[in-house]
């Protein structure tokens, strides 16, 4: 039997001493005083819950790297792989008579089963937050501040969230061939011009829709994108989508708006998000350190039929970035 190599921890795990956890308690210190300041509460669900509580309204990526165990009594449970999943569990069962608006706030691991090699973490400490039962313009806008706000708390100067909106892309795709449609989304994904134009003439995508795939990889950059994008609008749907990131736009303040770039082709949330969908990055860090938007249709899978919108950032990822005197 070969020898148990105790000295080591399994792949995607890690040890954090010293300055490793005070760089992380700092950063769940900011996050807890400014979320709390805004009338966030803490909820802490299970670290381990039903594997159906992630497999119901997260999607097949997300079921595909749970990490499942048989409990004592032969249930398949599964470590918490997402927080969002949890609360809206947590919503439609004990806090299904809470008063709305409701706020909460979070911080700790999600655990997910990550291939070895290529530096992929399969514990991950997170923070974020949910608001639940608003479903107007000011309510994105309160999370999109929320999550600058931390950003700044930190000292951490140079981020940008790019924020869309799902509601723009989703009628471009309706109506599709599925097979042609999935080809289009990882053009759009790319942001390949020619793939869309030849998929858009391949698939028959009626003029209006075709001129408005082929303009997406351009659809970047500050407020004034939005005009341009409105008159590629295709449909009610997508026009509804621009009017309410102007609407977002015209709420932020010239500072907040100084960190926020629209990104009209940003589809990674295409099964997901209802409205809003937006990614944080920060200068020097190669990926997205946070994720968010509005998922009105969630709740419901949970026995809670009420709107929402929220985010998570990447614990590990801001502490990293603050400076070694915060160690």
């Amino acid at each position: 039997m070969p020898t148990t190599k105790i000295a080591t921890v399994p792949p995607g795990s890690q040890d954090l001493v010293a300055g490793d956890v005070r760089r992380r308690r700092r950063v769940q210190h900011a996050w807890f005083d400014l979320a709390e300041r805004g009338g966030y509460q803490e909820v802490i669900p299970p670290t381990f819950e039903y594997e159906e509580v992630f497999t119901r309204g997260a999607g097949p990526g997300l079921a595909a790297r749970l990490i499942r165990f048989v409990d004592r009594d032969g249930r398949l449970v599964a470590l918490r792989a997402d927080f969002t999943s949890a609360i809206a569990r947590l919503v439609g069962s004990r806090l299904a008579g809470a008063e709305m608006p409701l706020r909460l706030c979070y911080a700790g691991k999600v655990y997910r089963q990550e291939p070895e090699g290529g530096g992929r973490r399969r514990e991950l400490f997170q923070l974020g937050a949910e608001l639940i039962g608003d479903g107007g313009a000011e309510a994105d806008v309160e999370v999109l501040r929320l999550a600058i706000r931390v950003l700044k708390a930190l000292r951490i100067p140079d981020f940008q969230l790019n924020l869309g909106d799902i509601g723009f892309i989703r009628p471009l795709l309706a109506g599709l061939d599925p097979d042609g449609a999935d080809a289009l989304r990882v053009a759009i994904d790319r942001k390949d011009r020619a793939a869309l134009a030849d998929g858009a003439r391949t698939l028959g995508a009626p003029a209006a829709v075709a001129r408005a795939l082929v303009e997406l990889p351009e659809l970047i950059g500050r407020g004034e994108v939005l005009n341009r994008a409105r008159s590629l609008a295709s449909s009610p749907d997508a026009e509804e989508a621009i009017e309410r990131l102007k609407a977002i736009d015209g709420m932020l303040t010239a500072e907040e708006r100084e960190h926020v770039v629209y990104d009209l082709g940003e589809i990674r949330g295409l099964g997901y998000y209802t409205g809003i969908q937006f990614e944080v990055f920060v200068a020097g860090v190669g990926r997205a350190v946070g994720f968010g938007g509005r998922y009105d249709g969630l709740l419901g899978l949970y026995g809670a039929e009420r709107p929402a919108v929220g985010f998570a950032l990447q614990t590990d990822d801001l502490a990293e970035l603050l400076p070694e005197a915060d160690a």
